[in-house]
């Protein structure tokens, strides 16, 4: 027994360690889900957030960088799971510059920061009131790699059924006989 409270402390810190560091807080269970925010957009101000999901839109200007994101639940390791309902959209301020070649529309992102005042704002003709996250750090995740399919054949090599099903089973050849022009057939030689 004395042997397996080790080997679960480092379990535990293993599981902690799957966030990825920019993006971990002392405190998960203090983070405001992005539905409180919808809900109760004043009462979560200055409090802490970790959000994510796919980028809409990004605008940087001289006083810093806002990125529009369509916001999707966060897997246990901070990484959106983009889907096809849509819980809303959030706006990520910064200060610096990012390249809108890199943070594209599409790419999946994830941000820690406070809670901001809440800004209205429009999506093409519909006017919309965004959550706002000041955000501290970011993540940009990697494009996801579609798995590559393997498919085996465990028949022995000798017994593939498929290569004697029609069109390619072994039958006999059939050369019909040459016409001629008066409509009878070539003597056999």
């Amino acid at each position: 027994m004395k042997h397996m409270i080790p080997i679960l402390a480092m379990v535990t810190l293993v599981a902690c360690s799957s966030v990825p560091d920019n993006l971990q807080v002392p405190d998960d269970k203090a983070l405001v889900s992005y539905q409180a925010a919808l809900e109760n957009p004043e009462q979560v101000v200055g409090q802490p957030a970790r959000w994510g999901g796919v980028i809409a839109d990004v605008r940087n200007s001289d006083e810093g960088t806002v990125i529009e994101v369509v916001n999707f639940d966060l897997q246990s390791w901070g990484r959106p799971q983009p889907s096809d309902q849509s819980q809303g959209r959030f706006r990520a301020k910064f200060n610096g510059f990012v390249d809108p070649v890199v943070y594209k529309q599409g790419k999946e992102i994830t941000f820690i920061g406070t809670i901001g005042q809440p800004e209205s704002g429009t999506i093409d003709e519909y006017t919309y009131l965004f959550p706002v996250l000041n955000a501290s750090n970011k993540h940009l995740w990697p494009v996801r790699k579609e798995p590559t399919r393997v498919e085996v054949n465990y028949d022995a090599l000798w017994y593939r059924h498929y290569w004697y099903s029609y069109p390619n089973y072994p039958r006999p050849i059939y050369v019909p006989a040459p016409v001629m022009k008066d409509g009878g057939q070539a003597a056999k030689q």
